[in-house]
């Protein structure tokens, strides 16, 4: 069976075909594809294991902006 590899430490992994299905691959918060990394380096929070942001917003179209008065946004 073919292995695929964690980006940020290099765990190996079985592959599954297509890579965006395996459990491993990460989004950014637009769905853009970020790559293949393992929870450790996902949540470790170091930018040299996953160096991509990760944004997320409370409501879809906000996009960080408040587009609400303050009183109505109710959180």
């Amino acid at each position: 069976m073919d292995k695929t590899y964690c980006r940020g430490c290099k765990a190996e992994e079985e592959m599954h075909r297509p890579i965006g299905q395996h459990w491993w691959a990460r989004y950014d918060i637009y769905g853009i594809f970020t790559g293949i990394y393992c929870d450790v380096c996902y949540n470790s929070g170091d930018s040299s294991k996953y160096p991509y942001r990760k944004d997320s917003y409370q409501h879809l179209l906000e996009h960080g902006e408040h587009i609400w008065p303050e009183e109505e946004r109710g959180y």
